[in-house]
């Protein structure tokens, strides 16, 4: 009966954490360059006088992020920057860079394109990228390798500002989330893997890519969790009730 009771309670704890990760999927379903986050559950089991086997209960095997694309919304805003395929932004981090596929970009005070919590985006040489005063916005161009023009293309006689720099990585699931805490899964460190540039990047400006959490999917999986959390609380309920009965029979 007790091993009936830990079973319930860890499903109970292994359920709050995953309608925790499926509703922060669900409020950032708008949020430009957001990665869905993904649980993994595994049994628990021990070693006892050199027999391996399972014992009662399950726990989180791992948190994984999903770094599938997501849709891109056409917003013809100049500033707007989306990725086609793999490869993320380079952002100036307080302690170290950062990488992002959110191409939402401003200019400050300085000139220097910055997103909205005010990251630098970096260019060649990892350097910040700054657009003269004089140029408006609606005279810049960005190409799909990155270059950034006014006036028009380079060919066509623009003048070049900068040029995004595109990066990949040998396996995304190595990256660690970013030092942005409210926005954990919008940028990343590198972590353990290893950066490359990205070959042929396609860049699209006037684009952003919203977050890659599925609305349908996000809400059936919650639905899920919300009856496996009562189911659960039934069984302990129950086993609960049987031992009152034996003790007081």
């Amino acid at each position: 009966m007790f091993n009936g009771i830990y079973s319930g309670a860890t499903a109970l704890e292994n359920y709050s954490r995953q309608q925790e990760v499926i509703s922060s999927n669900l409020a950032h379903l708008n949020t430009p360059g957001y990665r869905r986050q993904l649980l993994t559950f595994e049994e628990h089991v021990a070693e006892v006088d050199g027999v391996v086997g399972s014992y009662p209960g399950s726990g989180i095997s791992s948190v994984a992020t999903d770094f599938e694309a997501g849709p891109k919304k056409s917003t013809d805003r100049k500033l707007d920057v989306a990725i086609g395929g793999d490869g993320f932004l380079v952002y100036q981090g307080a302690e170290a860079e950062l990488y992002s596929r959110n191409g939402v970009l401003f200019r400050d005070s300085q000139g220097q394109l910055v997103n909205g919590d005010g990251l630098p985006v970096l260019g060649e040489g990892n350097q910040p990228i700054v657009i003269p005063p004089e140029v408006s916005d609606w005279d810049i161009q960005i190409q799909p390798d990155g270059t950034i023009s006014a006036g028009g293309t380079i060919a066509g006689g623009g003048i070049q500002i900068g040029q995004l720099n595109v990066v990949q990585f040998d396996n995304n699931q190595l990256l660690n989330a970013g030092e942005v805490e409210s926005n954990s899964q919008i940028y990343f460190k590198l972590g353990e893997a290893t950066l490359t540039p990205a070959e042929n990047p396609l860049v699209m400006q006037g684009y952003r890519e919203l977050s890659n959490a599925h609305p349908v999917t996000e809400l059936i999986s919650l639905i899920v969790g919300s009856r496996g959390v009562e189911s659960a609380q039934k069984a302990i309920r129950a086993i609960s009730d049987a031992v009152k009965e034996n003790i007081n029979s």
